[in-house]
C-alpha cells in the first residue's frame, strides 16, 4: 500500500516574517474547570520587510485583549487583530522592527494541556495537569509559532493549588509555596497526597538557551521529588539529576533511574558535546499518551516506565531513559527544521539506545538490538506501507512518526557508523552538532559533516536509504564445490522503473578457527562472490556487521547452519543461524537446536531463536526439548519457550504452559505464557486463562496477556468476561487487549456495536485499537460509524488509522468487486459455452435422426 492517502498534499515549510525571540507565560491552572488563563509575552523582531501581519498559532481560546508594544517603548496600546478561532493574526506597520506582543486569553484545551483527576471509573487517579506539544499541540494551551523552525527562549510562571510540585524547562528561578517547600506533597495516614497548604503556590522558571515549542513543558501535581548523583562532564560542569515520581515510589524510581547520571556522561563522551543544559529532570505522570517526551531539560515520562522488583526481572526502562536523553542533543540542541527530517531526531534518540546498550551489555546486544529494529521496519514495510525517510507526502506531522522515522533512521547511522569506523563517524556527528549549536538542521547537514570528516562522497548512499522508498530484498545462496565457494545475491524486489540497489556486502567463511572476510558492490540484480577454499567451509555467514539494511532469504546447506549456531562469531550470527533452522524438519536439525536452547553458555537471544525454531518445526521431539527448558535461568529464554509451546495444539503443552502460567516469577514468562495457551486451541485452557483476568501485575501484562489467550483460543464461553474488561474502569493495557479479542471470539452484530461505541471512548490508545478491531469484524458494516469518527477525531494517530482503514475497505470493496465482475463474467462465458455446447448436440442429434431417419425409410423400400 503507498504511504500517502488519496488527498494528501506535500508540506513545505511554513513563512517566518518575524523572528520569534522570546515566551514569557504567565498562566493559573483552574483543574476544577480543567482550564489555564493568564498572559503570553511574545518578543519579535522583523524579518521581512514588507511583512504587516504577525500570525500565532492558537486554538479555541477566549481572547481578553492582545496588546503591542512597538520597539523599546515603555508603554503598550490595543493591537488591530483577528482571531478565527485557529490562529491570532496581529497588524505589525512596517516601521516596527522589534516588538512585543502580550495576549491575555483563557483556554479550555482539549489537547497540548491534559487535566487529571479521580472519577467514577477511576477512583485512585491522581490529579495532575501535564503537558504534551509534539507535534503541533502547543497552540492549545498557549500562542505561539507552532513550527520546529521557531525556537526562542522560554519562562514560565504559573500558579497552581496548594501542595502541588510543578516542573517545567530549565532552572527555577523562584517559587513561592507558603506553608510549604514546594518540592512535593505530604501524606494522610493512608499515604495519599495531600497539600500542605490552603490556596496556591506560584513558581518561576526561566529557559535561557532557544528551543521550540514543542519542547515548552508544565507538569504540576503531588510527586516525590528525588535527587541522584550529578552528571559529572569533562569540561568540569556537574549536572544535576531530579526525579520526580509518585508519592510513595521512590523504591522503583530508583531501581529504574539509577542509570541516568551515567548516560549522560556517555552521550557526552561519544558525541563529543557535553551535556548542553543545566540540569536534567524526569517527571513520571499518569495516563500520558506516549511513552515518553524529551522536553528541553525535563523529560515526562508514563506510569510503566517504573519497574517493581519482579517486573525488573527481564523487562528495562533503560532503553526509553537514553531514548529520551539523547533529544537533548538530537532534537533540542539541533532540531529539524520541519517534519519531513524529524528522523534527525527521532532516528538519533533510537540509534543511541543501542550505543547505550553496548555500553552497557556489549556487542551482542547492541547488535540484537538493531536486528529488532530492523524486523520492526521491515514488519511495517510489509504489512502497511513503504516511504521514503524524508517525506513531504503527509496530512499532519505525527502521521511520520513511524518504524521508517525511528526504526530505519536508527540503522541508516548504524551504517554510516559501519562504513566510516568510529573515529570518523563520532568526528562527523560532533561536526554536524558543533556546526549547528543551538539551531536548525535537515538532512545535507548531516550528509555534509560526514562528507567533511572523511573526504568521502555519501550521495548515493542518502540517496538510496533516506530518500527512496523500499529496501532491497535479497535471496543469499550458498554453495562449495571442488574448492570454490560460490555466494550468489540476487535482489528479489520488484523493480518498476527502480535500479537495483548499489551497496558493498561481506561475507565471513570459517574453516576450522580461522575466519576470513571477502567484500564485493552489489551492482545488478544478481551478483556472485566465488573464492578459492580448498576445504569445505564449516560455515558462511552473509553481512556479519549488518551493513544492508534489507530482508535475506537464506538458501544454506543444514550443516553449515546447524556449524554457524554452534561457532558463529557472534550471537547475532548464531542466532539468524537458528532463525534459518526453523524451517527445516529434521532429526539432526531438531537436536542442533535442541542442544543450542539447553546450552547456558550461549547469550539469551540465541537459545531464544533456538526455542522459537523449534515452535516453528513442531515435531514432538522438538516439543520434548521445549518441555525439558521450560525452567532454565534467564527469563528472556523462558518466555521463548512458552511462545513456543503454544505451537502444539496437545494436552502436554497446555501441562506444560499451565505450570509456567502458575510458578514463573517472571510476570513477562506468565504473560506469554498466557498468550500460548490461547494458541494451542484446547478447550482446557479456558478456566485457567479466565481465572487470570483478575490477576494483578506490572503493567497489567498478565491480564492482557490472558486476554490475548482468550481471543486466540476463540470460544465464544469467554466473551462475555473479555467484554467486561473493555469497560473504562479497567486501565489501558488490559481494554486494549479485550478490545482485540472481542473482535476474534465475535463478529456479531451486538459486539460490532459495542465497538463502534468505543469509538468514541477519551483515550486516543484504545480508540486506534477500536479501529483495528472494526477492520476484523463486519468491518464494511462499520464504515459509517468510522468514517463519523474520522470527521471528529482531534488525535492525528488515530485518525490515521482511520483513513487507512477506510482506504483498505474501499480497495477492498472494490477488489471484491472487481472479483464479482469477473466471477460473473466467468459465469456468463461459461454458460455461453454450454449453450454452444448444447446447441451443438442438439445440432448433431438433430442430424443424426434425420441419418437414421433416411436410412430407415431406405430398408423399408
Amino acid at each position: 500500500m503507498p504511504f500517502a492517502l488519496a488527498g494528501t498534499q506535500r508540506q513545505y515549510e511554513r513563512p517566518r516574517p518575524f523572528r520569534m525571540l522570546h515566551l514569557a507565560l504567565s498562566l493559573a491552572l483552574d483543574p476544577a474547570q480543567r482550564s489555564v488563563s493568564g498572559t503570553a509575552r511574545v518578543d519579535f523582531e522583523r524579518v521581512d520587510p514588507d511583512a504587516s501581519e504577525l500570525k500565532l498559532d492558537a486554538v479555541g481560546f477566549e481572547i481578553q485583549s492582545v496588546r503591542l508594544k512597538p520597539g523599546r517603548r515603555r508603554t503598550e496600546s490595543p493591537a488591530r487583530y483577528d482571531y478565527d478561532g485557529d490562529a491570532i493574526r496581529v497588524f505589525v506597520q512596517r516601521s516596527v522592527e522589534r516588538g512585543s506582543l502580550t495576549v491575555r486569553y483563557r483556554a479550555t484545551p482539549r489537547r497540548g494541556l491534559y487535566f487529571l483527576a479521580p472519577d467514577e471509573n477511576v477512583r485512585d487517579r491522581p490529579v495532575q495537569i501535564w503537558s504534551q506539544c509534539q507535534d503541533e499541540d502547543a497552540r492549545h494551551w498557549f500562542p505561539c509559532h507552532d513550527k520546529p523552525h521557531a525556537k526562542l527562549t522560554t519562562e514560565l510562571r504559573v500558579e497552581v493549588p496548594a501542595g502541588f510540585a510543578v516542573l517545567s524547562n530549565g532552572d527555577l528561578v523562584e517559587s513561592r509555596t507558603p506553608g510549604g517547600r514546594g518540592s512535593a506533597s505530604t501524606r494522610d495516614a493512608s499515604g495519599k497526597a495531600v497539600p500542605r497548604a490552603q490556596g496556591h503556590w506560584t513558581y518561576h522558571f526561566r529557559m535561557s538557551h532557544p528551543h521550540p515549542s514543542y519542547l515548552v513543558t508544565l507538569v504540576a501535581g503531588h510527586f516525590d521529588v528525588l535527587e541522584d548523583r550529578s552528571a559529572k562532564l569533562a569540561d568540569g560542569r556537574r549536572v544535576p539529576i531530579a526525579y520526580f515520581v509518585p508519592i510513595g515510589r521512590e523504591a522503583d524510581a530508583r531501581r529504574t533511574f539509577s542509570e541516568t547520571p551515567r548516560m549522560v556522561e556517555l552521550f557526552s563522551k561519544v558525541t563529543g558535546l557535553a551535556y548542553p543544559w543545566s540540569r536534567y529532570s524526569q517527571v513520571v505522570v499518569s495516563d500520558f499518551i506516549f511513552g515518553g517526551m524529551e522536553n528541553t531539560t525535563a523529560t515526562t515520562m508514563y506510569e510503566h516506565i517504573l519497574l517493581d522488583r519482579r517486573a525488573a526481572l527481564d523487562v528495562t526502562s533503560n532503553d526509553l531513559i537514553a531514548h529520551e536523553l539523547a533529544h537533548q542533543w538530537f532534537g533540542n540542541y539541533v532540531t529539524c527544521r520541519d517534519w519531513s527530517h524529524a528522523w534527525l531526531n527521532e532516528g538519533f534518540a533510537t540509534f543511541l539506545e543501542h550505543v547505550e546498550r553496548e555500553h552497557r551489555l556489549g556487542r551482542d546486544e547492541y547488535d540484537w538490538g538493531l536486528l529488532g529494529d530492523l524486523e520492526s521496519y521491515l514488519s511495517e514495510a510489509q504489512d502497511r506501507y513503504r516511504r521514503p525517510i524524508v517525506c513531504r507526502e503527509y496530512v499532519e506531522p505525527i502521521d511520520l512518526f513511524d518504524r521508517h522515522l525511528y526504526q530505519k533512521g536508527s540503522l541508516v547511522l548504524h551504517m554510516l557508523r559501519r562504513e566510516l569506523g568510529d573515529r570518523l563517524f563520532w568526528s562527523g556527528v560532533r561536526k554536524y552538532l558543533d556546526e549547528h549549536a543551538l539551531g536548525l538542521v535537515e538532512t545535507n547537514d548531516l550528509q555534509r559533516a560526514l562528507e567533511g570528516v572523511s573526504g568521502r562522497s555519501f550521495e548515493l548512499f542518502f540517496d538510496q536509504w533516506v530518500y527512496r522508498a523500499g529496501h532491497p530484498e535479497l535471496r543469499v545462496k550458498v554453495s562449495w564445490e571442488n574448492g570454490l565457494l560460490w555466494v550468489e545475491v540476487e535482489q528479489t524486489q520488484e523493480a518498476g522503473s527502480a535500479p537495483p540497489f548499489e551497496f558493498p556486502f561481506e561475507i565471513a567463511i570459517a574453516v576450522g578457527k580461522r575466519i576470513t572476510r571477502h567484500k564485493k558492490t552489489a551492482q545488478a540484480r544478481i551478483e556472485t562472490l566465488t573464492v578459492a577454499c580448498p576445504e569445505r567451509p564449516d560455515w558462511v555467514a552473509f553481512d556479519p556487521e549488518l551493513r544492508v539494511l534489507g530482508s535475506v532469504q537464506w538458501e544454506v546447506p543444514a550443516d553449515m547452519l546447524a556449524q554457524q549456531l554452534l561457532a558463529g562469531s557472534t550471537a547475532r550470527l548464531r542466532a539468524v543461524a537458528a532463525q534459518a533452522l526453523g524451517r527445516r524438519d529434521e532429526v539432526t536439525t531438531i537436536d542442533a537446536l535442541g542442544r543450542a536452547l539447553a546450552n547456558a553458555k550461549q547469550p539469551w537471544m540465541v537459545r531464544a531463536e533456538a526455542a522459537r525454531s523449534l515452535g516453528r518445526i513442531r515435531a514432538p521431539e522438538a516439543l520434548t526439548w521445549l518441555q525439558n527448558n521450560r525452567a532454565v535461568r534467564h527469563p528472556k529464554v523462558r518466555r521463548a519457550v512458552a511462545g513456543a509451546l503454544g505451537e502444539f495444539r496437545c494436552a502436554e503443552s497446555v501441562q506444560t504452559l499451565s505450570a509456567m502460567v502458575a510458578e514463573d516469577e517472571s510476570y513477562m514468562v506468565a504473560a506469554e505464557a498466557c498468550r500460548a495457551l490461547g494458541s494451542t486451541r484446547q478447550r482446557e485452557a479456558l478456566e485457567l486463562l479466565v481465572a487470570q483476568l483478575d490477576r494483578d501485575s506490572w503493567a497489567d501484562v498478565v491480564r492482557a496477556g490472558a486476554l490475548a489467550g482468550l481471543g486466540l483460543l476463540g470460544l465464544k464461553e469467554a466473551l462475555p468476561a473479555v467484554r467486561e474488561r473493555t469497560h473504562p474502569r479497567y486501565r489501558a493495557r488490559a481494554r486494549r487487549a479485550a478490545i482485540l479479542a472481542l473482535a476474534k471470539l465475535s463478529d456479531e452484530r451486538d459486539v460490532r456495536q459495542h465497538l463502534e461505541d468505543l469509538l468514541d471512548d477519551t483515550d486516543p490508545s484504545v480508540r486506534m485499537d477500536v479501529v483495528d478491531a472494526l477492520l476484523t469484524v463486519g468491518a464494511p458494516r462499520s464504515r459509517s460509524a468510522l468514517g463519523r469518527r474520522l470527521e471528529r477525531e482531534s488525535d492525528g494517530r488515530v485518525a490515521r488509522r482511520l483513513r487507512e482503514g477506510l482506504r483498505n475497505l474501499a480497495d477492498s470493496t472494490l477488489s471484491e468487486q472487481r472479483k464479482m465482475r469477473d466471477d460473473l463474467e466467468a459465469v456468463r462465458r461459461e454458460l455461453g459455452e454450454l449453450r454452444l455446447r448444447v446447441s451443438k448436440a442438439e445440432q448433431t442429434r438433430d442430424a443424426h435422426a434425420k441419418t437414421e431417419a433416411g436410412r430407415a425409410r431406405a430398408r423399408r423400400r
